[in-house]
């Protein structure tokens, strides 16, 4: 196979490749052993917004389970997680009249940036074509005019810098009974291209790796 041809397939794959990831989990002991059924989904996020969308395709991605769900944008004051004065006992009332069993918590822990450097690529000539590279010396490159046939046309372009930003989330649920934590996990995101893609996939990744670990019950 052409070696174009392998680095198109490599480049394919990672383009199709989800750009959120879990890097790691816990699971504690003590959680409810058949899985969670009626989760009360709640991100801390200050921006209203994103806050909808990210707990909205949770709830969606929930519902494809067979889990029921609610939000905390439905349910709570626009600027409950802003407040100077959060009042735990108002939000546990929320979730206990619900009936729900779980909570689970979306925050936002750390924002990377990393710089980068692509190195250029060989464009047009025996490279475009597959063929190898060969010193001074060696078939037609031995003379100049074979040397102008065969590196006539081929180009270089110029390596470049890019930026990466790389997200952290932490993923929590906590057992509404106890009030006790009885799954973490963190995911990370590189380069979101945007919110509602990140939200999409951010909620299938996670409930996806909830679901497989046992914390939400299977339907």
């Amino acid at each position: 196979m052409k070696k174009s041809m392998i680095l198109a397939i490599i480049i394919l794959a990672a383009s199709c490749s989800p750009s959120t990831k879990i890097t790691r989990s816990w699971t504690s002991p003590d959680k409810d052993q058949g899985g969670y059924s009626n989760v009360y989904v709640a991100a801390i996020i200050g921006d209203v917004g994103k806050r909808q969308a990210v707990e909205d395709d949770v709830q969606q991605k929930l519902r494809t389970k067979g889990v029921a769900s609610q939000t905390s944008n439905a349910t709570i004051r626009p600027n409950f997680w802003m407040s100077t004065d959060l009042d735990k006992n108002e939000m546990m009332r929320v979730i206990g009249s619900n009936g729900h069993d779980g909570i689970l918590t979306m925050t936002l822990v750390d924002v990377q940036d990393e710089q980068r450097y692509i190195p250029g690529a060989m464009m047009g000539g025996p490279m475009m074509m597959g063929g190898p590279m060969m010193g001074p010396g060696w078939g037609m490159g031995a003379n100049f005019g074979g040397f102008w046939g065969m590196n006539h046309g081929m180009m270089m372009t110029p390596g470049h810098m890019v930026n990466d930003r790389r997200y952290f989330i932490e993923i929590n649920m906590y057992d509404v009974g106890s009030e006790l934590l009885v799954w973490s996990a963190q995911s990370k995101t590189l380069n979101p291209r945007s919110l509602e893609k990140f939200s999409a996939e951010f909620a299938k990744v996670v409930i996806d790796r909830m679901a497989e670990e046992g914390v939400i019950q299977r339907n």
